[in-house]
């Protein structure tokens, strides 16, 4: 290779890490989603003329920008709750940025390895199924960290419909075809690829209207109470201060007692439910007594003698009493996986409560005499086959509502609770319900079946969100059947894909 040939590749290279470093602007707090279609577009240029193993640097560079813009508010865990020194937190957040980058050097070393002779038609296919494929494994392996999925940008966006007929992930897989013929049209303005293009834009735009236009059911509405304690989370697990926390948190409930619901956040009673007995039975006959549902997080212990055993969970109380315990669990602070390895290390895998239980998948929701609620805690947003698959396991008529609780502390002012929340609202758009959303210092939420933000409180205050949540309901095909549409829909275009790999050869 020549000097200036090198120079070339370094300039790619490095083009590469900018254009993936204006992905997350399209994601909140900034909500810009034609720069994730711009990002795109750009990154499916640099791969056109690249052999695999150009494409997977390519890949690395694109996806070391994404994650290090995106996703580097970890380190604010890893440092400040995690007690690692900075110079640690920085190389354990890049490792972590650098693991996830690796996912689109795959990507790329993929799709030119094994494909870059398939027809245009089959290599759009073929490459944004092999994107959805990485993102399932970003999600569902042992990273399990589903953040800034590209259908995550159109939560305000013109194609947030295609969500509620296929997910968040049905969306992502509209939008790498509509990025590629982008930059297709881009490169070369041939009245074939203009005509694709525009026409994918009206198939998009139709998708999203049929979405957005199931049977809408009035279900009347909710009277709510968030509380949003603010608590410092250095303080939180401190025995000593177990008393007033839970005093402070009555006294922001004292003049609410009567609303149809009563939320606290995430482990808001920061002790086992086991050892907090007689403080859970006094709150339940408060709310009992003023004909109030009260939800609360709470950590579960099913047996005070057998202290290995303990879920992260979420109790009903006041007439009917029930608890929910958390499914999927945030990994390196609610478990460690490969723990026998790594505890010790730093005390971000020695942090308390770090070695919860899953809670079983044959759960369900909690309900009164008014609603279903959906539960989920803090992480479990992020998965939406697991609130689809809660609100299918539903057994009555009732109305149904989403109701998330969340300590989004440990990330401070960082993006990531904000995108965190954006989650949260996709949610509301792929099953047509209202999201009843309370958290420790924010964002605490009333969004309806539209994803839309009906109320809101600031971040970073002590403060009560109480006002009327309409139990409307929009009837969505993913509500419905969840991700099968998706994964038939997948299943039928890799066909096609395969089927028409040498046509205009």
């Amino acid at each position: 290779m020549t000097e200036k040939s090198k120079f070339a590749s370094l300039g790619q290279y490095a083009m590469a890490l900018i254009v993936g470093a204006i992905y997350p602007l399209a994601f909140a707090p900034f909500e810009r989603w034609p720069m994730a279609i711009l990002s795109i577009s750009a990154f499916w240029w640099f791969l056109k003329d690249a052999n695999p193993k150009a494409a997977f640097r390519l890949g690395f560079c694109y996806g070391l920008g994404l994650f290090a813009v995106g996703v580097s508010w970890v380190y604010v865990s890893i440092n400040t709750f995690g007690n690692a020194s900075e110079p640690l937190a920085v190389f354990l957040t890049a490792l972590f940025v650098a693991l996830l980058a690796s996912l689109f050097g795959l990507l790329a070393w993929l799709h030119r390895k094994f494909f870059a002779t398939y027809s245009i038609f089959s290599q759009i296919i073929i490459f944004s199924l092999l994107w959805l494929a990485l993102n399932f494994f970003q999600g569902y392996s042992f990273i399990s960290f589903p953040w800034l999925f590209l259908g995550y940008t159109q939560t305000e966006s013109i194609f947030m419909g295609i969500a509620s007929l296929l997910g968040v992930h049905g969306v992502t897989l509209f939008l790498i075809p509509l990025s590629i013929l982008a930059a297709e049209v881009a490169t070369e303005k041939t009245r074939n690829k203009i005509f694709a293009l525009g026409s994918y834009l009206v198939l998009g735009l139709g998708l999203s209207w049929w979405g957005l236009n199931g049977q809408i059911k009035e279900n009347g509405s909710l009277t709510v109470a968030l509380i949003q304690p603010n608590i410092d989370q250095h303080q939180k697990w401190l025995r000593e201060n177990y008393i007033p926390i839970v005093s402070g948190q009555l006294e922001q409930t004292d003049n609410y007692w009567g609303k149809d619901l009563i939320v606290w956040p995430e482990a808001s009673i920061p002790r086992m439910d086991a050892y907090a007995k007689e403080d859970l039975a006094y709150i339940s006959s408060l709310a009992k007594d003023s004909n109030s549902t009260f939800l609360t997080g709470i950590p579960i212990m099913p047996d005070a003698n057998n202290r290995s055993e303990y879920y992260a969970g979420m109790k009903q109380l006041g007439s009917i009493e029930a608890e929910y315990r958390k499914q999927q669990l945030v990994p390196f602070g609610e478990y460690v996986p490969f723990q026998a390895l790594i505890r010790g290390l730093i005390d971000l895998f020695d942090l308390p409560m770090s070695s919860f239980t899953p809670g079983d998948d044959q759960q369900k929701g909690f309900s009164d005499e008014k609603a279903y609620y959906i539960p989920a805690i803090c992480y479990e947003i992020a998965f939406p086959e697991l609130i689809q698959g809660l609100s299918a396991k539903s057994d009555s008529d009732l109305p149904q509502a989403i109701v998330t609780i969340s300590n989004d502390t440990w990330f401070g002012e960082s993006w990531g609770p904000l995108q965190h929340f954006q989650m949260a609202k996709m949610r509301a758009i792929e099953n047509g319900l209202p999201v009843i959303r309370a958290t420790n210092n924010g964002v605490t939420a009333l969004v309806d079946h539209y994803g839309r933000v009906t109320d809101q409180e600031n971040r970073f205050e002590k403060t009560v969100l109480a006002g009327v949540i309409p139990l409307t309901q929009r009837d969505t095909i993913y509500n419905q059947y969840g991700q099968t549409s998706l994964f038939i829909l997948m299943f039928i275009l890799f066909g096609l894909a395969i089927l028409f790999r040498k046509m205009g050869k």
